[in-house]
């Protein structure tokens, strides 16, 4: 994977600090997630997804289709000096996806030709082995709904959330939903969600040491969006760190053995 992952334009500003309360978000400053990427169906906005390697992104199991891949995309109504178009080689699901629970909610899109990284393209850190402390502020973004129903966004919204605690995720949306490759973030008091066109989307944390952006969630499903007591439901990516990487790898390996 990327030696280079998680770091952003020291030109961009601080987005963890508190701002204008996705719904209930902000727009993100240009640049400010140089992983995000928006995956269309036909020209629409049908997923977010994740830059994790130059040929690779990770987005969740339930929205692949006919795709094509634009990374560093910020405005979707204007071409961005910065955004490359890619079309999507192959789309592997996760092999135990199921599409009525959404347990293991997680595919690879593995991209025609590799991007070319700069401030605005560069991959985000899978997530290094210690899971983020309950309550840790968190970043989700992307380009969906603004109110549940309602029209999506044309530049990148994000918001902060906090990880919620696996006990409070059960008790809100039930015990039987939530797996344990599944997480909760955001605000039972409701307002401010990840909604419809953010799934396959990034919820980031920022590693208090390094500084870097790991991604530690997959924005999946949830219960409407921004409701109060219903929480934002995420795939646990660390659960899945292996397959990514092996799945990654057996692409090299094929290459190598050809040449």
């Amino acid at each position: 994977l990327a030696a280079v992952c998680g770091q952003r334009s020291a030109t961009v500003q601080n987005v963890t600090q508190p701002r204008s309360r996705i719904v209930g978000g902000s727009p993100a400053p240009p640049g400010s997630w140089p992983w995000l990427v928006n995956l269309q169906l036909d020209g629409a906005l049908m997923c977010g997804g994740v830059l994790v390697d130059s040929s690779w992104v990770v987005t969740a199991a339930h929205c692949f289709a006919r795709l094509v891949s634009v990374v560093g995309e910020f405005d979707i109504t204007k071409t961005d000096p910065d955004e490359q178009v890619l079309k999507v080689n192959r789309v592997i699901p996760h092999p135990k996806f199921n599409p009525k629970t959404f347990n293991n909610d997680i595919a690879l899109v593995e991209l025609t030709s590799p991007v070319v990284l700069s401030q605005h393209v560069t991959p985000v850190c899978l997530p290094s082995g210690m899971e983020p402390p309950t309550g840790s502020p968190c970043l989700v973004a992307g380009w969906g709904s603004l109110y549940e129903d309602g029209p999506s966004a044309d530049v990148v919204m994000e918001a902060k959330v906090p990880l919620l605690p696996q006990s409070t995720c059960k008790s809100a949306l039930g015990k039987e939903l939530v797996t344990n490759t599944m997480l909760c973030a955001g605000y039972l008091s409701g307002g401010i969600d990840s909604c419809q066109g953010d799934s396959g989307g990034p919820l980031i944390y920022q590693d208090r040491i390094s500084g870097r952006f790991q991604l530690h969630g997959i924005t999946s499903w949830g219960d409407g969006c921004g409701e109060k007591g219903k929480p934002g439901v995420y795939t646990r990516v660390s659960a899945f760190s292996d397959w990514i990487q092996a799945e990654i790898q057996s692409k090299l390996c094929i290459y190598i053995n050809i040449k």
